[in-house]
């Protein structure tokens, strides 16, 4: 098979330039270290079309598109000439801020601009020093237009690609900085999505259109409970099924996992032919250390540990407003004080495609297929299960369909090598919707207590945060340094880096381990913490008696962008305006990420425990915003995603088995259910900041508050089902 080294020898053999190292002569491999030129990200042809090199996965956000506009924009080509091409998964491409090739946290639009920009800035000016040598004249004095240098009287033209070869030698001077976003022709506007054809008319490869020759399918089943392990099991009446070729016996590949066999893979010539021998086996299993969890056992236990507030504190290092004493003082003094408790279930990510991987196996080394969105964490996981060196791992991402979180986990990559390996051919690895519900990673399951000390004024004098939920850092193999190792610092996201002006604040974390695996969900802490905390602020402004969103408004007095996002959306939802009889409107804002976010709901109280939503309207500050259709999509993806969650969407555990498998009983909104959804794009900002976290957090709390308008009952438990709250069409 051909290695990735191999094919990019022959991709220069081919004449293509690369950034890496200046000009490369046909058939001559790269040079062992960076000479002075383009940058590694950067590819032109000799023609001058170029591709970008990129290291975050398309997962149907559109950052691919967004990366096009950014290069386009720097080295002024036409948007047509510029392509995207997914980076190979080596250490040239690993993000600096990050230390990690992955995808996540909102950030491949923010630092491929963060790094694109200037890589492409400093591309344009080698182009104009090499035109400027030529003529004879300084390069300051040259211009760039459709891809071309254009000499200082405005009639002489150099195309880039009579330059590439000139320009590849030359050092770009230090300080060669983007263009102001006033210069702007590409960036800002929208396009057209480069992948949406494709994905239209089935040509786009996801990983699980994955085809190798001479390839076998696999799929599993594993232990029906966390941490069991198999005792017995007769193969025959799988390997009775025509087109069966072998049954593999898995280890864990997850914390807490049996160190026995947790999994059993049936490896046949069709899908179809896999699942119908896994269903022949009879495996009998143990009861494992877990076979008593039943949630809503364990969400007795979460609510009584925040209760408690013995767990371990948050620090300065999270944020500098963390004052414990303080916020002791202010508690008892306070002119009035909120005392609630809240709490949210375990969340499935529920991704179109379900897990899979295509993997080869050989002595030299090993090389996989998929879609993933954490490529360098694969392939350190799947070197490690093999005995390799991640050197010896090639990983080559493919389109995502649906990340949410899920693929930043790598375990069903590890068990399609190790199957590869048993098996001796190449094998893709496909799980079922029913092993993904019942055996995937987890949003944690959370329970707060928050205490809110209100002045004479009605406002948050300080904040105290008392949470309980399972560590999903515990469980999670994306190599993400925390700012504070000592303690699960997701459960901060959405108190720590809040706008609002509240001068204290104390978090307090008991971890409460039920041993059910967790990961990274969309929007990660936020999903949750922004529906306590946005639920206790329209609390704390009833018992103030002030507005919702006038509230807010004084609360972010010192935070000028983020009272013109309140204050756009509130004009566009009609915040104020008179209503039809029963019907109500509510207001949340999330602060989770970089962006700033919000949603106001106008639903209709349809009789006890029923409700309509008339209308949503949300809005995204985005800070710069390179193609506002891709936000506003991402926006309304989000919002749609979160609303699933917040209706009917949770995980529950019985004698120590996940009850759910598929959508049946994992429901996802449906297009009768689905309001007018209406999006406002802000771009207030130097940078960047990414969106796609932003959707999720803010409509569940804002869908509460309005039913809090509706009712004065506070909704203080999600999914919204378990509240006494159905969505009607």
């Amino acid at each position: 098979m051909m290695r990735r080294r191999e094919w990019l020898k022959s991709s220069f053999a081919l004449g293509a330039w690369t950034l890496g190292g200046g000009v490369l002569a046909q058939g001559v491999a790269p040079p062992a270290t960076p000479a002075p030129g383009f940058s590694v990200w950067l590819r032109f042809a000799p023609d001058g079309r170029l591709t970008v090199l990129s290291n975050v996965v398309e997962m149907g956000q559109g950052t691919h598109t967004s990366v096009a506009q950014i290069a386009a924009e720097e080295l002024d080509m036409p948007l047509a000439a510029v392509g995207v091409a997914q980076a190979p998964v080596e250490r040239a491409y690993t993000s600096p801020q990050i230390r990690n090739y992955a995808s996540y946290g909102s950030l491949g639009l923010p630092l491929s601009y963060r790094e694109l920009a200037p890589v492409c800035a400093a591309a344009r000016h080698l182009l104009m020093q090499a035109a400027a040598q030529r003529w004879g004249v300084a390069p300051e004095a040259c211009r760039t237009a459709e891809a071309q240098v254009v000499h200082p009287d405005g009639r002489q033209r150099l195309p880039y690609a009579q330059l590439l070869a000139e320009a590849a030698r030359l050092t770009p001077p230090a300080g060669i900085k983007p263009k102001p976003r006033a210069e702007w022709q590409v960036m800002g506007r929208s396009t057209a999505r480069r992948d949406l054809a494709a994905k239209v008319d089935g040509s786009a490869v996801f990983g699980i259109d994955v085809r190798r020759p001479g390839m076998l399918v696999a799929t599993l089943l594993h232990a029906p409970r966390f941490g069991a392990e198999l005792l017995s099991l007769d193969e025959r009446p799988a390997k009775a099924i025509k087109g069966v070729r072998q049954v593999v016996r898995l280890p864990g590949v997850i914390k807490g996992a049996a160190k026995g066999t947790a999994a059993i893979a049936v490896v046949a010539d069709s899908y179809w032919t896999a699942r119908k021998g896994l269903l022949a086996l009879k495996p009998s299993w143990s009861g494992g250390p877990h076979a008593g969890t039943d949630s809503e056992a364990l969400r007795t236990e979460l609510l009584a540990a925040a209760a408690r507030g013995q767990g371990l504190d948050f620090d300065k290092r999270d944020s500098p407003l963390m004052d414990p004493p303080a916020v002791a003082t202010a508690l008892a003094s306070a002119k009035q004080l909120l005392d609630i408790s809240y709490d949210a279930p375990f969340l499935a990510h529920a991704t179109m495609e379900p897990m899979n991987a295509v993997a080869e196996v050989a002595k030299e080394g090993a090389t996989l297929w998929l879609s993933t969105q954490s490529a360098q964490d694969t392939q350190a996981g799947v070197a490690q299960a093999l005995g390799l060196t991640p050197a010896q791992v090639t990983v080559h991402p493919q389109l995502i369909g649906g990340g949410f979180g899920r693929r930043l986990e790598h375990g069903f990559a590890v068990e399609a090598a190790l199957i590869a390996k048993a098996v001796g051919k190449p094998v893709q690895l496909i799980w079922s919707r029913e092993t993904d519900m019942r055996a995937g990673g987890y949003r944690p399951a959370a329970a707060v207590r928050v205490r809110l000390a209100l002045g004479a004024d009605g406002l948050p004098t300080a904040l105290r945060v008392d949470g309980a939920n399972p560590s999903l850092l515990a469980y999670s193999g994306l190599t993400n340094g925390p700012p504070n190792p000592d303690i699960d610092w997701t459960m901060g996201m959405g108190w720590t880096r809040q706008d609002y002006a509240v001068p204290a604040l104390h978090l307090n974390w008991t971890n409460v381990d039920p041993g059910v695996p967790c990961g990274y969900w969309r929007s990660v802490g936020a999903s949750q913490n922004v529906f306590f905390y946005e639920c206790s602020i329209d609390r704390a402004a009833a018992l103030a008696g002030i507005d919702p969103l006038d509230y807010r408004l004084r609360l972010l007095a010192k935070k000028p962008q983020t009272r013109q996002l309140l204050q756009a959306l509130a004009e566009r939802a009609g915040w104020g305006q008179p209503l039809p009889a029963g019907s109500f409107r509510g207001l949340a804002m999330s602060a989770g990420n970089a962006a700033r976010s919000a949603h106001v709901v106008q639903l209709t109280v349809l009789g006890e425990g029923r409700f309509r939503i008339d209308r949503i309207v949300a809005a995204v500050d985005a800070g710069v915003v390179v193609n506002p259709d891709a936000v506003q999509a991402q926006m309304m993806g989000g919002t749609l995603f979160g609303l699933s969650a917040a209706l009917a969407g949770e995980i529950t555990l019985k004698g120590g088995q996940v009850q759910q498998g598929n959508f049946d009983s994992y429901p996802l909104v449906t297009l009768a259910l689905t309001p007018p959804l209406d999006v406002i794009v802000l771009g207030n900002g130097e940078r960047p900041r990414g969106v796609g976290e932003e959707g999720p957090a803010s409509i569940a709390p804002a869908i509460a508050n309005a039913l809090f308008a509706a009712t004065g009952k506070p909704v203080t438990r999600l999914p919204l089902s378990r509240a006494g709250w159905q969505l009607v069409a």
